[in-house]
């Protein structure tokens, strides 16, 4: 049986609508960066969105594949800045597959008919709680969230459970010795996602925020052919074995321990 037979497609999508945020947290990449990819070299942000006949090709292509997993609308970015959300939502829905968000919860909070959108056409709502100093007014926070957005799935990302991501010192998190340990591990995440930039790159893993790996454009290249691409076949393959992490630059300086992400190479994953 060939590789790409075996390839198992992925479980879950990130389709970046738009490449802005509101905020620019220390943890996130993009507060440092100044590539012209999120910010220019000013440090002035990129206003971008992926042109809307581009979602509904995606959204076509992932049906000829029979996707019907979890689909979400951000990654570096914040989801709720762009008007077209909730359209592409229910069009995902439509589609059969699960739409899901991530979100700092700013615009959310002030847009009571949004969060009724919202919960009727996301299965699940993550809120990133950044702003508390202390244990009461994060509950007080989680209690409004979990009123106000009754009927949905919701859960919570609190600052003490973020960490610094690419382009961020990583000895800052883990000491030489650990990060040495954990370039040995193996690695299973880029088989999880597909994850589509709001430039239309095709992004290895979530560490891959500045497209180092160059797997392909949608607007140039089909969905199936990047991902059943020899090139990212090999690299996923690569990192299936104890020290691959060590072949990719950007992999052995990654700070996630992969113990709970191992996964086998040749065995189909079900959603988290």
């Amino acid at each position: 049986m060939s590789l790409k037979k075996e390839f198992p497609l992925f479980q879950r999508v990130m389709l970046e609508l738009n490449s802005n945020c509101n905020r620019d947290c220390d943890f996130c990449p993009r507060k440092r960066d100044r590539s012209g990819n999120r910010k220019d070299k000013n440090g002035k942000p990129i206003i971008k969105k992926l042109p809307t006949s581009k979602v509904i090709d995606i959204f076509n292509q992932l049906e000829k594949l029979g996707f019907k997993g979890r689909i979400t609308f951000h990654h570096l970015s914040e989801a709720f800045l762009d008007k077209r959300l909730i359209k592409f939502a229910k069009e995902a829905r439509k589609r059969g597959m699960v739409p899901y968000i991530n979100t700092n919860g700013d615009i959310l909070k002030k847009n009571k008919t949004l969060r009724k959108q919202a919960v009727k056409y996301f299965d699940s709502i993550l809120i990133g709680l950044y702003d508390y100093k202390t244990t009461r007014e994060r509950d007080k926070e989680i209690k409004f969230w979990r009123k106000e957005l009754k009927g949905a799935k919701v859960g919570f990302s609190c600052i003490e459970k973020r960490f610094p991501r690419h382009g961020i010192t990583k000895l800052l998190l883990y000491p030489k010795k650990k990060m040495e340990a954990i370039s040995k591990k193996v690695c299973g995440e880029p088989i999880k996602r597909l994850i589509i930039h709001y430039d239309g790159n095709v992004a290895f893993c979530c560490e891959d925020m500045k497209n180092e790996f160059n797997l392909g454009n949608i607007s140039n290249k089909s969905i199936k052919d990047i991902w059943f691409s020899k090139k990212h076949m090999k690299m996923v393959k690569d990192l299936q074995k104890k020290g691959g992490k060590k072949l990719y630059p950007l992999c052995s300086n990654c700070p996630m321990d992969a113990d709970n992400t191992q996964v086998d190479f040749f065995r189909s994953i079900g959603p988290n």
